[in-house]
């Protein structure tokens, strides 16, 4: 009876610490992850150095970040919907993407991406550009 309590008491212990040492792995990777995309989010990168290449994109008239992120996705000018999608929800052209036929490339990063695919002027880029034109 005693030899078949301490044996319970250490296999008791043997799941707790294997317990503690998955959700110690799992905080670990998922932390990696965070720190990664949380990174990426405000360090864009092209998908390719130099000239790239150069890809026709059309924006169709009501689309979503969500359908923007697959379609650039699928033709190669990014290389995680997901993280343009944050990119986008985190970015000054939030919501501004405008329908229409776009020349971008891969040598773009993301923020450059959507600042085409909005206009192409921030804000602050128009009021400089109205005041040049007065002075």
């Amino acid at each position: 009876m005693n030899v078949k309590r301490i044996l319970l008491g250490l296999l008791d212990t043997a799941v707790k610490v294997a317990f503690v040492i998955v959700v110690a792995m799992m905080i670990s990777k998922y932390a990696k992850v965070a720190y990664n995309y949380g990174y990426q989010i405000f360090n864009q990168s092209a998908v390719s150095s130099g000239t790239g290449r150069t890809v026709t994109f059309k924006v169709g008239d009501g689309d979503s970040a969500d359908t923007i992120a697959e379609n650039l996705a699928g033709v190669g000018l990014i290389t995680d919907k997901n993280l343009f999608k944050l990119q986008e929800r985190f970015s000054e052209y939030h919501g501004m993407e405008q329908a229409g036929t776009y020349e971008l490339s891969t040598a773009m990063t993301p923020e450059e991406m959507l600042t085409i695919m909005s206009g192409g002027q921030k804000a602050s880029d128009s009021e400089e550009t109205e005041e040049s034109e007065d002075g």
